[in-house]
């Protein structure tokens, strides 16, 4: 359905009887990467899940501590980066089909879609350096955190990463102002 309510770029031209001729390729053009990211998160989803349900580690009550086998700062690394992605897979996933199921999606944001759960891992990542000092703790004096943890708060980073990032950047420009950006021709 084209006019002026359609949603997307016309390529309308003028033919030989002078009726305007509607090229669909651009239409076309966008369901087409509209379906390949839809994939790419849906197929992405799948990977998260399996890659976190195979590296999680077992546990065993002993008394009335928790323990857990085989649960080693690799793994602990491993849980941050994938739940910090399943955490902005979910801001992917809801953008996408709102914007999908409104027919507004533009393929300028592919890249978006794409990258925003490595952004969601690489801040999930950052977090839990930053809270490794004892606040995900599961038994006394640090002697163990909680894969739990570890998980609930790289999702919730990875959930609120573009949110995080406008904050501390918000934070920073009036801590460190220093109006060299109005100078600079290229900046982003």
């Amino acid at each position: 359905m084209s006019g002026p309510t359609s949603s997307g770029p016309s390529t309308a031209a003028p033919g030989a009887s002078g009726r305007v001729r509607r090229d669909h390729t651009a239409g076309t053009r966008t369901a087409g990467i509209t379906f390949l990211v839809g994939l790419f998160i849906f197929t992405l989803s799948l990977c998260m899940a399996y890659w976190l349900v195979d590296i999680w580690p077992t546990s065993e009550a002993v008394g009335k501590i928790v323990v857990w086998n085989g649960f080693t700062e690799s793994i602990a690394l491993q849980i941050t980066m994938i739940c910090g992605a399943i955490g902005a897979f979910v801001h992917v996933a809801t953008s996408f089909a709102s914007f999908a199921g409104n027919r507004s999606l533009r393929a300028s944001w592919a890249w978006w879609f794409v990258l925003r759960p490595v952004v969601g891992a690489a801040m999930a990542l950052i977090f839990y350096f930053i809270l490794r000092s004892g606040l995900l703790l599961d038994g006394p004096l640090g002697e163990a955190i909680s894969p739990f943890g570890v998980a609930a708060a790289s999702a919730l980073v990875g959930l609120f990463s573009k949110h995080l990032v406008d904050k501390i950047r918000t934070v920073s420009e009036a801590a460190f102002n220093t109006n060299q950006d109005s100078e600079r021709h290229d900046k982003l």
